[in-house]
């Protein structure tokens, strides 16, 4: 059973369910609050959402370390799982019946939100993009970085695409009173700020993707990877770590200054730089100055902590502007 918790990520998929709940709850409901809404999903239609991301979030993990069992014996060979923990054939079956299982349950999620069609194509196409970037695209330049980043992306933004079309059913006339009064709606604040969200996990992801890519150069190389480091070299790989950075630093710097300007108060500023923004300036400093894979290790470590820095963020924007 351990063994199969390490195979399929389980501190991962705790961090994917946080990230969703917490969007829901600090973000989602505080904005509906302020127009009088309330959440239209109910607690087990959530719940069924988050398990459906979390099932196809697994069986991803799982059919990318099936594939990648000869390089990780030589990345990180006390870390595999495959053929020592959990069996290949074991491996393959949770994959199918996790990832239809997931399916199953988004496409149910899909038609009771009203968006059948577009929730149960965004079900399908994780799943086999998860398939393909562990078969083809994550050998391939830049290809796979992107379509990961893209699907981690998505994990906060489903939460809003899942409910705000229910919303727009049950507060038309308001919403359409709210456009006219104020140019912008209860609906449009909550897509912007999840869409925030979403771009600030895609550049962070894409950042740990081209730092792990570092780590693991040796292996990939070995096998015919085409990652970044292998291709542009690790001293270009750096800097293209560095400059999305600084694009996130940028970010988040414009995120601080429409807080302040928004709901004048200091304490998002003093959050921002202390846990965001100045360890994503560690960050730079170590990746840039990295030369072993533990260095590389302990970068990529940083960045996933910033992510966890980003959401838990959300506890303090629910009380800033519930005051």
């Amino acid at each position: 059973m351990i063994a199969f918790l390490k195979l399929i990520r389980l501190p991962n998929l705790l961090i994917i369910a946080f990230t969703q709940y917490m969007i829901r709850f600090c973000l989602i409901q505080p904005i509906l609050k302020l127009s009088g809404f309330q959440l239209q999903m109910s607690e087990w239609e959530f719940a069924l959402l988050a398990l459906a991301t979390l099932l196809i979030s697994a069986a991803g993990y799982i059919i990318n370390d099936y594939f990648d069992v000869r390089i990780d014996n030589i990345n990180k060979p006390g870390q595999l799982v495959i053929d020592k923990g959990v069996k290949r054939r074991v491996a393959m079956a949770a994959h199918a019946v996790m990832s239809i299982l997931g399916v199953a349950i988004g496409v149910f999620i899909s038609w009771k939100s009203h968006i059948l069609l577009s929730g149960s194509t965004l079900f399908v196409l994780s799943v086999i993009g998860l398939w393909y970037y562990s078969t083809s695209f994550k050998y391939q330049f830049l290809s796979g970085n992107i379509l990961v980043s893209l699907l981690t992306a998505m994990a906060p933004f489903m939460v809003a695409l899942f409910e705000v079309p229910r919303m727009i059913t049950t507060y038309n006339e308001q919403l359409v009173a709210q456009n006219s009064k104020f140019g912008f709606t209860s609906a449009t604040t909550i897509l912007l700020w999840t869409g925030a969200y979403g771009l600030f996990a895609l550049l962070l992801s894409l950042i740990r993707e081209i730092i792990k890519d570092m780590e693991d150069a040796e292996g990939d190389s070995e096998y015919g990877c085409r990652t970044i480091p292998i291709v542009l070299g690790t001293k270009k790989a750096k800097w293209v770590a560095a400059f999305l950075i600084l694009a996130a630093i940028s970010g988040c710097a414009f995120a601080q200054y429409f807080l302040h300007e928004q709901l004048q108060e200091k304490y998002s500023t003093l959050y921002f730089s202390l846990l965001i923004q100045l360890p994503l300036i560690y960050i730079l400093y170590r990746t840039l100055r990295a030369r072993q894979k533990k260095d590389f290790h302990f970068a990529s470590i940083m960045v996933k902590m910033v992510m966890l820095s980003g959401i838990c963020f959300l506890f303090l924007f629910r009380y800033l502007i519930s005051r």
